[in-house]
């Protein structure tokens, strides 16, 4: 048998020496798959493969090199760690079983203290076992492991750090499994646990696998591809009180670096325990991280790439059917720490990350982050969808305050495409932030969300103002729908500019906070959407282009705003100095409003005064051609600002008709928070920019800030400096006679 054995394995060693085109990670599976098809299950005899009842009995066992070995059991029998070995020397273990950025470890810091020194990688002696001989027990099957074969216990007592250290820093490709619903807990490594030759408790790994700075004491998976963490239902707790009292750079409960191919992690409950932490732990305690790491290491040289030469990258990754629980501390900060998953800075080459069918509760930061750094990279395929987020009145910090910021985090300057943000519950701290650094961000799908604001009635340590706050975003072919925030309290703005968007039945909050829509082009719907008072749904401004369009765009672009069925109203002035002469098709039909203040004279619109409703003092459709009755204000003056041609019946009432006398617009006489008046020409009065100045003949509209000057305008045409305010001619002032009935 042992002459079988030896011939098989010179045939591997044979393939592994002349075959220069192949990858060490293609010999690596070529290797085992030989193994397991010609040794293991064709030509081994079951008597011939030594049975042991635990690794302490195989490690005082008298084995051979090549032999190999099956475990009944880790520790006992049947505990879920019973394993396949194959006996080999250091040398093997060193340089054809360890991955190749597991080689080396950091050992101490060098006399800079900018470095972990190097020393070639001792064995791990959790998932591989020196003999008492000095032989080294390599388990076979290292791409389908259980977390109990490097030793783990999920009692929710045994300390479980140094196994989950060694075995996500060895898992390159393959699956490893947690047992059912068992509580594996993780204290700060502790230097009992740890060979005498390292001096720190920085993660061995660390310095090799991620590069300088990467110095968490934590587990660290990197330069994967093709990896699945099988939870099922099992918890990742940090112990009490006892996330990071070191100092050391730990970001996460499970931190990924450098290159993270096709990752998929489901069933984990990612517990940081962050309501225990006091001040003397750090606040950064994630669920999972993600940070870009480097090549730097000791003495000038470089960490191992992959095959090819790939530094950065987060790539198909999905995420579902987890729990991110209690991130961060109970510190009495205002940022507590602790995201559900973060990510720090992903390369442009990154893409398709999909969070989706997870639970987080009582987050200190964010739900999900993508944050820091960046010079507007275009990230794709992003998805987070279909994830409840709860935080609870227990969510305190140590000066009773609610910890959060929000909900979720694009703070990194990045553009995205194909984003989607659909199907969620959330409640508690509410704020999506997005940076967008001033690039256009397309295919935006926001759907289906639920969300409440909500501290209990406490003070709020740190939380945001906003709801939506897409700051820099130049949002492009943008879907915002049946999104019920009207429980979502915070200022909304979807985008630096909107190319192309729906925003379709929707509830929105009664308050001032109006969904901000700033520099508009393409097809701009808002449809169907609702707030229970009829107050403020949509506010224009910034009527000028988005500032990412060239000259030649702007003489192929159009305008459509469709403003109809909606239980809510509109703002907005549709004039800007720089595009005095823009047109645009304008629709306001079948909405009902409590607040209207409108105002467009370059084509012909319509406006219907009955949607507003009858107890609103005043309102506003400046320009419009009103294809109903005025309503008369308090004043028992007519409504709107409208355009009419003379012998039209402006407004009517059982006691008076108001009649146009010659062709022009209707001066408007506003009400307080609810549209403003026009402006008589008044010698050297400041005014704002789109305020409405007439004259007895002319209105005209301010476009910049200033002071008028000493004589009244009379172009009928343009614009012209008037004082150092620029007033561009809209209409000529209609003649109005009312009649007592």
């Amino acid at each position: 048998m042992n002459d079988l054995i030896t011939e098989r394995l010179n045939i591997l060693n044979k393939i592994n020496s002349n075959i220069s085109n192949l990858s060490y990670k293609d010999l690596s599976d070529l290797s085992e798959e030989l193994i397991n098809q010609f040794i293991l299950q064709e030509y081994t005899p079951t008597s011939e493969i030594r049975e042991f009842v635990n690794v302490e009995e195989m490690k005082k066992a008298d084995l051979q090199l090549d032999d190999l070995v099956i475990t009944k059991g880790y520790y006992k029998e049947d505990d879920n760690g019973q394993a396949i070995y194959i006996i080999k020397d250091y040398n093997y273990y060193l340089n054809t079983w360890l991955p190749i950025d597991c080689r080396k470890v950091g050992y101490k810091y060098n006399r800079l203290g900018t470095d972990l020194m190097l020393m070639d990688t001792p064995v791990d002696e959790y998932g591989n076992h020196t003999l008492n001989n000095s032989l080294v027990a390599c388990i076979l099957y290292k791409e389908n492991i259980y977390v109990e074969q490097y030793g783990a216990i999920g009692d929710d007592n045994f300390d479980n750090s140094e196994q989950l250290i060694h075995l996500f820093a060895h898992m390159k490709k393959g699956k490893i499994t947690f047992k059912k619903d068992k509580v594996y807990l993780m204290p700060q490594r502790s230097k009992a646990n740890i060979p005498n030759v390292y001096s720190t408790l920085v993660n061995p790994y660390a310095p090799y696998m991620c590069g300088r700075s990467s110095g968490c004491q934590r587990p660290i998976m990197a330069n994967i591809d093709g990896v699945e963490l099988v939870g099922e239902n099992s918890t990742l707790r940090i112990k009490d009180n006892d996330w990071n009292t070191v100092g050391s750079a730990d970001f996460a409960l499970l931190n990924l670096f450098r290159v993270i191919r096709n990752l998929k992690i489901h069933g984990i409950i990612f517990d940081n325990n962050g309501l225990t932490m006091d001040n003397n732990n750090s606040v950064e305690n994630h669920g999972i991280a993600w940070k870009s790491g480097n090549l730097t290491i000791d003495a000038g040289g470089k960490s191992p790439v992959v095959e090819d030469g790939t530094i950065h990258e987060i790539s198909n990754v999905e995420i579902y059917n987890c729990e991110f629980k209690n991130g961060g501390t109970a510190r009495a900060v205002n940022d507590c720490g602790g995201d559900g998953i973060l990510i720090i800075n992903p390369m442009e080459n990154s893409h398709d990350i999909n969070v989706h069918d997870n639970k987080f509760t009582n987050w200190g930061r964010w739900c999900f982050a993508i944050d820091l750094g960046g010079n507007g990279e275009c990230i794709k395929n992003v998805k987070f969808n279909n994830n409840t987020c709860i935080q609870y009145e227990t969510n305190i910090n140590l000066a009773g305050k609610f910890r959060g910021l929000g909900w979720i985090d694009f703070e990194a300057r990045k553009c995205f495409k194909n984003l989607e943000i659909c199907n969620n519950y959330v409640k508690g701290c509410n704020g999506f932030a997005f940076n967008g650094n001033d690039k256009v961000s397309e295919n935006i799908t926001i759907k289906n969300n639920t969300i409440i604001r909500t501290f209990y009635g406490l003070s709020a340590a740190g939380v945001y103002p906003y709801m939506w706050n897409f700051y820099y975003v130049n949002a492009k072919n943008l879907v915002f729908e049946n999104n019920d925030f009207s429980k979502g309290l915070g200022s909304n703005r979807l985008g630096l500019s909107y190319n192309n968007a729906i925003i379709r039945n929707n509830k929105f909050p009664n308050t001032t906070d109006a969904m901000a829509i700033k520099h508009p082009v393409g097809d701009i719907i808002i449809d169907g959407n609702e707030r229970t008072d009829n107050g403020l749904i949509s506010s224009f401004s910034y009527f000028s282009y988005p500032n990412y369009f060239s000259e030649e765009d702007k003489r192929n672009s159009y305008l459509k705003i469709k403003f109809i069925n909606n239980k809510g109203g509109i703002a907005g002035h549709f004039i800007s100095k720089s595009c005095s002469d823009r047109k645009i098709d304008l629709i306001i039909e079948g909405n009902t409003m409590s607040y209207c203040n409108i105002g467009y004279f370059n084509s012909n619109w319509s406006f219907d005064s009955s949607q507003v409703l009858s107890n609103v003092p005043a309102f506003s459709a400046r320009g419009a051609t009103f294809t109903s009755l005025a309503p008369y204000n308090y004043r028992n003056y007519p409504n709107g600002g409208g355009v009419y041609k003379a012998g039209e019946v402006i407004a009517q009432n059982s006691s008076r008709k108001t009649i146009c006398t010659s062709d022009g617009y209707l001066k408007v006489i506003g009400s307080f928070k609810y549209c403003d008046s026009d402006i008589s020409f008044t010698a050297n009065k400041y005014v704002y920019v789109l305020s409405y100045i007439y004259t007895e003949d002319n209105l005209y509209i301010a476009l910049n800030d200033g002071t008028l000057g000493a004589s009244k305008p009379s172009h009928e045409s343009g614009s012209e400096v008037n004082g150092d305010v620029t007033l561009y001619f809209l209409r000529k002032i209609a003649s109005i006679d009312t009649i007592t009935l």
